[in-house]
């Protein structure tokens, strides 16, 4: 439902909705977000919608199965605004049923609300998603007129975003979208912030709920069965998560914690790609690089289970709201509805101007043969559908200034501007009794003409002329004077007014003319070697899907880039460092310029091709290690100019390059043999892949050295070459005092295919290279490009603890927790992630 927002709230959601995506971000999310940019939030419940109802690029929706673009938009929200989907993140955020909130629950003794609780919580959520739903279906009864017969223009005008306004008022289109977009939130929440659809590992706890693994859409949220919910065997543990009541900072899991909260449960923190619904890694802020997923999320792909089930959810409640729209209107109206709900409607003034002297008569009755089609093809009904805010005029023509003929007249109005059906069915048909004269060549068409572009026309819907003659005009006319000039510049002046003809007759002089007319203009001439009637109805549906006159948004923009292979998780690695895309723009006052930024540094563009065309594209090209983010925008040639990206916009791409090789560490236990008795003794490696591009990879055994090998014994057991090799025997023997050294090198990988190596090192004791008993060696040699390892940084004393140095630089007081370091005076102590733990470095 869409509500008046108070100022305080109006504020934010400009700014937020505003914000440009800035990935990463380090606050934590409540559930799927509406905005990007803030909150950790990527604009989820857009993707996710947008996923599941968008009609595919250069299609429409005929049987309302999708969402046109400027539909879209006002459902899902876009670059700029909330959207339906959106709202009760701005009016609902602490309604726990709005967002399937505190219906948490976990099995143990003690917890704070009981399984009979937490299910009325769950009834409250889907009470909220069918209340919603009707409201929904209550506001659609305006979009059509008396006898639920012809859309409403003013009901389904989009051409400002919807305001949050009262769920009364407002255009219908606007309200009903509004009520349903409310309802999909409730039911996406669901997925991000329940165990429906997750996997789960280790013992279950309050901070680790059981996840049930079951299939989507979930049946507890269909709203075609029984009120009441009556939960299953296998539904017994089902739990969302405690937001607000006592957990103050947006639910975060605590290991603490006492009941299962939102941070416990959340998959939220994915890239959504808006087209396929795949998730991907967000950016980490300390590295530029992919992040994680939260941590229920990291678990057995549930991130993407959540997003899958959400998008399967959100087609599940669109089927069931057409459903409804048709058993409270009627299948033949709730069918009106739903494409009014779903197409972009045009808006369209038509005059048909129709020559009525004598030899006009078969085809005048091919026109009246099709008069009602011609009013169904304008209100979406027959094949094709498209719903449309028109209205129709008719003017006929004769010829006064024709030689040897009783006078009639040049022009006269039959029907003004009107979305009557009957109104405009009568006009066509009264034309054949009015066929008469012109017993010479040329006729009177231009006055026909003018008469049409004086028409009261509408601003901001496309304007059409419809002519049909089988004669030249003539030029100029002797008794008004009127040139085809001076009818193309009026025409032109008036917004446009584009004509189109339609060739009857077959005179190659007559089609001459009315060409001139139609060029002029921008129209087509028509063909109507099919006949009057279906060339008519075929012209009515060419104009109906040109572009709106009224271009009051920027371009739409689409930004392609490539991605990785997949196996690579996306990234590509140190030999593919310049990637190039494309970024189109189109535009119906034509592209004029094309520009784009780059999140991980300076972005290369190509010239522009087809600059002062309606589509207009350049390549994109970025550079180097890290996760670009190409956002692009455009600007087009309209008297005042507009830039950015406009409805149906996809102005993002992200590219993923890893070109530095992981960071490996390699530790044997223990590092010192000792007593040298010849002993095989049982050695381990830890070997500890780190990478924060692509991820790490595993690593494997490549090389294993004895400085002093006896040929008589067999030092090295268990350390195969070509495998992990982490475990093995190694031989305690001192070799007469000569010193002998172990050598265990690793190649470690990451996702990308690049590569580095560490060495283990074991020394036997009693020798002359016996160190300190603890020590080990460590160090990293980088693989595919750039470096590898850490090297401590100066100023200060370098302290070894097991093997491990932490880099100790002054003295001070106090305690100061910074991301992922902390402060203790001037001293930094920093965290390491690693492939499989997070420990201090």
């Amino acid at each position: 439902m869409l509500r008046r927002v108070n100022a305080w709230w109006a504020v934010f959601a400009m700014l937020a909705a505003t914000t440009v995506m800035v990935v990463g971000q380090a606050a934590p999310a409540g559930a799927f977000g509406t905005v990007a940019g803030m909150l950790d939030q990527h604009s989820e419940h857009e993707r996710i919608t947008r996923a599941a109802l968008a009609c595919p690029s250069g299609t429409t929706s005929k049987n309302g199965e999708c969402f046109e673009p400027r539909s879209m938009d006002i459902l899902a929200g876009h670059f700029g605004a909330f959207g339906a989907v959106g709202s009760p993140d701005v009016f609902d955020m602490f309604t726990a049923a709005a967002h399937c909130d505190d219906a948490d629950y976990f099995d143990t003794p003690g917890y704070h609300q009981k399984r009979e609780q937490a299910t009325a919580a769950l009834q409250a959520c889907v009470d909220w998603m069918r209340s919603n739903m009707e409201d929904g279906v209550e506001a659609a009864g305006k979009l059509v007129g008396a006898g639920g017969v012809d859309v409403i223009g003013s009901q389904v005008d989009l051409n400002s975003d919807c305001f949050l306004g009262e769920t009364t008022g407002g255009e219908a289109k606007c309200v009903a979208l509004g009520s349903f977009g409310a309802a999909l939130h409730t039911a996406q929440d669901f997925y991000s912030h329940s165990n429906w659809t997750d996997q789960t590992v280790g013992t279950p706890s309050v901070t680790n709920p059981p996840g049930l693994n079951l299939p989507a859409p979930s049946r507890l949220l269909d709203l075609t069965q029984p009120k009441k919910i009556e939960l299953r065997p296998e539904e017994k543990n089902f739990t969302t998560g405690s937001f607000y009541k006592k957990n103050l900072v947006f639910g975060d899991c605590y290991a603490t914690s006492t009941e299962v909260t939102h941070g416990c449960l959340n998959k939220d923190r994915a890239i959504i790609d808006p087209v396929t619904g795949a998730v991907s890694r967000p950016t980490d802020d300390d590295t530029g690089k992919p992040g994680k997923y939260t941590p229920r999320g990291e678990v057995g792909g549930n991130e993407q289970r959540a997003v899958a089930g959400a998008i399967a959810e959100t087609k599940r409640q669109w089927e069931y709201f057409k459903q409804q729209l048709k058993h409270e209107y009627g299948d033949a109206t709730g069918q009106q509805m739903i494409l009014a709900l779903t197409q972009d409607i045009v808006k369209i003034d038509l005059v048909f101007v129709i020559d009525t002297t004598g030899s006009m008569s078969p085809y005048i009755n091919g026109v009246v043969g099709v008069a009602n089609d011609v009013v169904d093809v304008l209100t979406g009904r027959g094949p094709n559908a498209h719903i449309t805010d028109y209205r129709i005029g008719l003017v006929d023509f004769k010829d006064v200034d024709s030689s040897g003929c009783e006078s009639s007249y040049d022009a006269v109005t039959d029907l003004d501007l009107t979305t009557s059906r009957q109104a405009i069915v009568d006009a066509l048909k009264s034309l054949p009794g009015k066929v008469s004269g012109g017993c010479d060549f040329p006729e009177d068409q231009l006055s026909g003409v003018q008469r049409a572009v004086n028409f009261p026309w509408r601003a901001g819907v496309q304007k059409v002329v419809l002519l049909m003659t089988d004669a030249p005009g003539h030029d100029p006319e002797p008794h008004s004077g009127l040139t085809t000039p001076k009818v193309v510049q009026a025409a032109l002046d008036a917004d446009p007014v584009l004509v189109f003809p339609m060739l009857v007759g077959g005179n190659a002089t007559t089609t001459s003319f009315v060409t001139a007319l139609a060029t002029g203009t921008g129209g087509k001439t028509i063909s109507t070697t099919s006949g009057v009637g279906p060339a008519l109805l075929a012209a009515l549906q060419n104009i109906v899907a040109m572009p709106s006159a009224d271009d009051s948004s920027a371009p739409t923009v689409v930004t392609d880039m490539p991605a990785g292979p997949s196996a690579a998780g996306g990234f590509f690695d140190a030999g593919h460092q310049n990637i190039t895309g494309t970024v189109t723009a189109k535009d119906p006052s034509k592209v004029t310029a094309i520009d784009c930024v780059d999140s991980g540094g300076k972005v290369a563009l190509g010239p522009i091709k087809g600059a002062g065309t309606g589509t207009a594209s350049r390549s994109v090209t970025v550079t180097g290690d890290g996760v670009h983010q190409v956002s692009c925008w455009a600007t087009d040639g309209a008297p005042a100019p507009h830039s950015g990206a406009g409805a149906g916009s996809s102005p993002i791409g992200i590219v993923l390059i890893d070109a530095g090789p992981p960071t490996l560490t390699c530790k044997a236990t223990p590092s010192v043999l000792e007593p040298a008795d010849g002993r095989l003794v049982p050695v381990t490696v830890a070997v500890t892949v780190d990478d924060a591009g692509s991820g790490p990879a595993g690593a494997t055994l490549t090389a294993v050295t004895n400085s002093r090998a006896d040929d008589g014994h067999d030092d090295v057991q268990g350390f195969a070459v070509g495998t992990e090799g982490t475990s093995g025997q190694l031989r305690a023997d001192a070799a007469g005092g000569a010193g002998r050294r172990y050598t265990l090198t690793y190649t470690g990988r990451d996702a990308a295919g690049n590569t580095a190596t560490c060495a283990a090192t074991v020394i036997v004791a009693g020798t002359d290279e016996h160190p300190t008993p603890g020590a080990s060696a460590t160090p990293t040699t980088p693989g595919a490009g750039g470096t590898g390892g850490a090297t401590p940084g100066g100023g200060g004393p370098l302290a070894v603890t097991g093997g491990r140095p932490v880099l100790i630089a002054g003295a001070g007081l106090g305690l100061i927790l910074l991301g992922a370091a902390i402060v203790i005076g001037s001293a930094v102590i920093r965290r390491r992630r690693t492939a499989t733990t997070e420990e201090d470095a």
